[in-house]
């Protein structure tokens, strides 16, 4: 787990330095630092949440026997885990973006 750890926080790290590059690197306020986390965490969310009934679908195809849809839910269970990986990753970089915005403030406050 500490590797995988350490990899997803390469990939946080590269997804701040890309949103950075296209939107800026700070928040302007921390109302904006909150609503860019928040529709990351809802995106990641919705993810989740398609995770949970492909999940559940699957358990029905299980107990029916039912081999070919088993492999279709598998797919879609994977693909909604990685979508959801991808927002959870974009809602740490947001974090570190409101961070970053945070620190502007209270340098502008220091001076």
């Amino acid at each position: 787990m500490e590797e995988l750890m350490k990899a997803v926080s390469a990939l946080v790290g590269e997804e701040y330095q890309r949103a950075a590059a296209e939107h800026g690197g700070a928040a302007n306020t921390p109302h904006e630092g909150y609503a860019l986390i928040k529709e990351e965490e809802e995106e990641a969310g919705d993810q989740m949440s398609t995770v949970s009934q492909k999940v559940t679908a699957l358990w029905w195809s299980v107990k029916g026997d039912n081999l070919g849809a088993q492999r279709e839910y598998l797919d879609e269970i994977r693909t909604a885990a990685i979508l959801g990986a991808c927002e959870l990753i974009q809602v740490a970089a947001m974090a570190d973006k409101a961070v970053e915005g945070l620190k502007r403030m209270i340098g502008g406050e220091a001076e």
